[in-house]
């Protein structure tokens, strides 16, 4: 827009140049040329150039670079031209042509000789501006592509520091979360091993006054007493199974187990599940993800470990799975040579997961095809 607005000015001021200096058919030659010269090398340059130097960059560039060759030369050779030398110092400036300034300064010598020194330097004056103009609305390019840069470069680390306040965030939730999970194993162990004991033991010297006072009404009486204390002993021992079974982080736990395998193993964890898993299946997925744990640290020669465990709509899936990368030679019945005797092994294991899937209603498939691999389904 500033171009715009620069290139009108100066055209105005020109034609009312021209109209000083002469008239005519000349006048009108003058006239025309200006319009069209303003319009090509606007098309011509680029209004986002970057790069301020007698370097065109494009075909357009290099047609305007030559075109103000072209129009700084005629005014040589025809005087009246000298008034569309503004228009061309406006772009020359812009473009560095060093070439039609040069020639510019001729033209203006032979104006001088032509028009005398009043409107000759009335011209000078117009070309004057127009090289300040341009000056300006260069300054004002390269402040404003320089804001631009500012203003993308903040928006850039606003962003940055955004998601890493959301990492900040999400990382103090989850040490206040492991911190509560950590305060309620610890009142339940305390409840267990203080009140739950206290309790117990006041449950078995009832019984042993039970059995001492027969008579009624101290036998009915004591009964009572310990009805309420069973009672009190129930309620507390659920409420502390409930504290524990919450306080139960399935994927931290498996967390913990893989660092068994660490030393000897590249280890592929894969864990997307909900909050809201039954305790029943949190004891089996711990107790099968430990029991296959174990038996790859004692008997697997492969690498490479993948534990998986997903969430679906309907069911659970866990998949223990110990390979190579690069699949072994295998005998002829199509399992590797290093774990042909994994299943005879590890017997035990096996069976000890087999229970623990069959006591939450899931299926438990095994293969020996590159490694072992366990793969369990439990519906919810």
């Amino acid at each position: 827009m500033n171009r715009i607005i620069d290139k009108i000015l100066i055209l105005a001021i020109s034609l009312y140049a021209m109209n000083s200096m002469f008239g005519g058919n000349a006048f009108m030659i003058c006239i025309y040329a200006a319009i069209i010269f303003s319009a090509l090398n606007y098309y011509l340059i680029r209004g986002d150039k970057l790069n301020y130097s007698m370097k065109p960059e494009s075909g357009g560039e290099w047609c305007a670079f030559f075109l103000e060759i072209l129009v700084a030369g005629i005014a040589i050779f025809f005087a009246p031209a000298v008034s569309l030398l503004p228009l061309v110092s406006y772009d020359s400036t812009r473009s560095r042509n060093y070439i039609a300034g040069v020639l510019s300064i001729i033209a203006f010598i032979n104006s001088f000789l032509e028009y005398g020194p009043y409107k000759t330097f009335f011209t000078i004056l117009i070309f004057a501006l127009a090289i300040v103009l341009s000056i300006k609305s260069e300054k004002l390019s390269i402040l404003s592509k320089d804001y631009k840069r500012v203003r993308d470069d903040s928006v850039e680390k606003n962003n940055k520091l955004r998601l890493q306040n959301m990492e900040l965030i999400n990382a103090r939730d989850t040490e206040i979360y492991n911190a509560q999970l950590s305060e309620r194993n610890r009142i339940a162990r305390e409840i267990h091993d203080n009140v739950g004991h206290t309790l117990s033991r006041a449950i078995l010297q009832m019984g042993a006054l039970l059995a001492i006072h027969k008579e009624e009404p101290v036998h009915g009486q004591l009964e009572e007493v310990r009805q309420t204390l069973d009672s009190a002993m129930n309620n507390i021992r659920s409420s502390v199974h409930d504290l524990h079974d919450d306080s139960i982080d399935v994927k931290a736990s498996i967390g913990q187990m893989v660092e068994l395998l660490k030393p000897d193993h590249n280890i592929n964890m894969d864990i997307d599940i909900g909050d809201d898993m039954a305790r029943p299946i949190k004891y089996a997925v711990i107790g099968i993800t430990k029991e296959g744990i174990s038996n790859i640290n004692k008997h697997s020669k492969n690498k490479d470990v993948t534990i998986s465990l997903n969430e679906h709509p309907s069911m659970y899936q866990l998949v223990i799975h110990d390979y190579n990368s690069s699949k072994e030679k295998q005998d002829s019945k199509g399992n590797s040579s290093s774990n042909s005797s994994h299943e005879h092994e590890v017997g035990m294991g096996l069976e000890n997961i087999r229970s623990r899937v069959e006591s939450v209603n899931g299926t438990l498939t095994i293969s020996t095809d590159n490694g072992f691999r366990i793969f369990v389904t439990i519906p919810k």
